[in-house]
């Protein structure tokens, strides 16, 4: 699954049901700081590294009566734990950014 930040900023979360691909991607204008950033809001910092720290409770949001589903993101959050892919304080996830054409790299 992946966070989509498009090109007129709304955000989307892409391929839902694949577990196996958590990041976030950015079509919009990087350069366009006080959009990025209301963009950002509720969904996600980032940090010094560059990666993203995505909100689980926005992430939950996303498909919140879906049982299957939130249980299959419980067991990504479990898996990643080990690697330091959670933020303890806030429950974020961890994830890569992405920008144009760079998805197709990956």
């Amino acid at each position: 699954m992946f966070v989509h930040i498009r090109h007129d900023f709304t955000i989307a979360l892409e391929e839902p049901q694949d577990f196996k691909k958590f990041k976030l991607v950015i079509d919009a204008d990087r350069a366009n700081k006080a959009r990025l950033d209301r963009a950002f809001s509720g969904l996600a910092t980032v940090s010094d590294d560059g990666h993203a720290w995505i909100s689980e409770a926005w992430l939950r949001a996303c498909d919140p009566a879906n049982k299957a589903w939130q249980d299959s993101l419980t067991g990504m959050i479990s898996a990643v734990k080990k690697f330091g892919w959670i933020d303890e304080k806030t429950g974020a996830i961890r994830a890569h950014i992405e920008g144009p054409g760079e998805a197709a790299k990956a």
